[in-house]
């Protein structure tokens, strides 16, 4: 029996990649998801582990934080929000994200719009603007945030568990 925890996990960390040069009809493979409740700490370097730790406690906070789907910009605002930063803990964010990217764990890459993109990448305090051709200019808000974060859990909801079944079946994933 395939543990659930496998197939579904209790959340995800979602990496924001940068934006392709290639899209197609707006939308690009930019994000990168991992479930840091499946990647055993002796795998990653204590910043990464840190970072994953982080992740882990904002998905059970899922009540006050971002829901199931953490994005690594919620760990930075929640950082800022305590009065810390990534260097105050000794971590190189860039050099984090390029070892989870690299590190030998399952990660499945989103595609998403470039808006969407946007608020991912996005921890400044006060929110992201958008600036469109038009002049235009929209001010995202926490509930077009949250919107987002929700989008990105029902996808990798729907996503992972087949995702999953195929490392399984392919010997790619240990069970036990």
């Amino acid at each position: 029996m395939v543990s659930n925890s496998l197939l579904s996990p209790d959340g995800w960390l979602v990496l924001g990649l940068p934006w392709p040069t290639e899209t197609r009809d707006g939308w690009g493979e930019c994000a990168a998801a991992i479930a840091p409740s499946m990647i055993p700490r002796s795998l990653v370097s204590k910043g990464a582990g840190t970072t994953l730790d982080l992740a882990s406690a904002l998905v059970r906070d899922a009540q006050e934080g971002p829901g199931k789907a953490v994005f690594f910009s919620d760990v930075t605002l929640w950082l800022d929000e305590q009065g810390n930063t990534w260097a105050d803990l000794g971590i190189d964010y860039d050099a984090v994200i390029d070892e989870l990217l690299k590190a030998p764990v399952p990660q499945l890459f989103l595609t998403l719009t470039q808006k969407a993109h946007a608020i991912l990448c996005d921890a400044s305090r006060e929110g992201l603007r958008l600036h469109y051709p038009n002049g235009d200019v929209e001010h995202v808000t926490p509930q077009l945030r949250q919107d987002v974060h929700n989008g990105i859990a029902q996808s990798l909801a729907r996503d992972w568990p087949p995702y999953g079944q195929g490392l399984i079946d392919r010997g790619a994933l240990q069970t036990r």
